[in-house]
């Protein structure tokens, strides 16, 4: 798991994995337009693709905890705040559903020793596939939220 935001990018950048480069790039580049249109953009074809979402934060309690294996996922806030839930896969926790390999995903329940971290507008997280995370949090009332989600293919690093 990786923390950063995009207005400290050009500082950081020549330290990071070339694809990781590529998605932040894309992430500190963007084109207002973009913000707008919801959905799927292609960035690197099915390898590399960003999800405009617009959702409204839940309590921990309302929304399971997710891990991939085939994806990493990039985390990016434009508009709103997010807690984001994560722990590292210890092989300790048990998924309440099992892996989908369709749709790239497990879901968990509670997990011992889950950290919270916080992303305001322009912080982005950098999630691995052994990152068990639960995005989309609040803290107190719900709250609108707007994000990027960047799914990057585990077999290009």
């Amino acid at each position: 798991m990786m923390i950063g935001s995009v207005d400290r990018w050009e500082a950081n950048r020549q330290s990071m994995h070339p694809v990781i480069r590529r998605a932040i790039d894309y992430l500190a580049q963007l084109d207002e337009g973009i913000l707008e249109e919801e959905g799927v953009h292609l960035i690197w074809g099915e390898d590399m693709y960003a999800r405009l979402m617009a959702v409204k934060t839940k309590r921990k309690e309302e929304q399971p905890a997710e891990k991939h294996e085939q994806y990493f996922d990039i985390h990016y806030v434009i508009q709103g705040e997010e807690l984001i839930g994560w722990k590292r896969d210890d092989g300790m926790c048990s998924p309440v559903q099992p892996y989908d390999a369709e749709g790239d995903y497990a879901l968990y329940g509670e997990l011992p020793g889950e950290m919270m971290i916080k992303l305001t507008p322009g912080m982005f997280m950098v999630l691995q596939p052994e990152d068990i995370h639960r995005p989309c949090l609040t803290e107190s009332s719900a709250s609108d939220l707007k994000k990027i989600v960047i799914k990057v293919k585990a077999s290009l690093f």
